[in-house]
């Protein structure tokens, strides 16, 4: 525990005991895994575009490393947006490559509540892959429920797939794939 610090063991010590009411002793949890709504502990972003602090703009590596902890410890958008504030105070006008690492962390916070673990987004192509899980009881939640309400009647860009590999209990991994339309900047304009 000394080695990997206090929070990252609770985090690795919460992740396992909900993994093990989900797998091991599902029955006995049944209730509480019911009522969850955290399917998707964490979502990874696989991307072309260039999100990074740049060392032009915060030169110590140590500087950047701590910043990108706040940045990925900021739980609300009011924290996302103080914590931008306080770079432009700090560094400078902040560069194109921060905002969009700024979005980008928003972004996953959101992929996580909608049940996404992995999206990717590269030319101009947004590919959102649902939980790994084809018995976990997120698709069977009114999230998952309304994603596919809205992909059925209000885009005709994107379509639902089951992709790869089978995965255990015969269920396969489910994507969204889609166009991805240029992004508007908050300011205005199209980046």
């Amino acid at each position: 525990m000394v080695d990997i610090g206090f929070e990252t063991y609770q985090k690795i010590l919460e992740e396992a005991i909900k993994e093990l009411k989900r797998t091991e002793f599902r029955e006995l949890f049944k209730e509480e895994i019911s009522k969850q709504e955290d399917y998707v502990q964490d979502c990874t972003i696989d991307t072309d575009l260039e999100i990074l602090i740049p060392d032009s703009y915060v030169e110590s590596i140590t500087e950047r490393l701590s910043l990108y902890t706040r940045l990925d410890n900021c739980g609300t958008e009011e924290e996302l947006q103080q914590f931008h504030s306080e770079m432009i105070d700090r560094f400078g006008p902040i560069p194109p490559q921060v905002d969009d690492l700024f979005d980008t962390v928003r972004i996953r916070k959101l992929s996580v509540g909608l049940g996404f673990e992995k999206l990717i987004l590269k030319e101009e192509t947004l590919r959102c892959y649902f939980i790994n899980r084809p018995d976990s009881p997120y698709f069977e939640s009114d999230t998952f429920r309304l994603i596919l309400e809205y992909l059925q009647k209000h885009t005709n860009k994107a379509k639902l797939k089951q992709a790869g590999k089978e995965f255990p209990a015969g269920g396969r991994r489910h994507e969204v794939d889609g166009r991805h339309p240029r992004v508007p900047k908050k300011n205005g304009g199209i980046r």
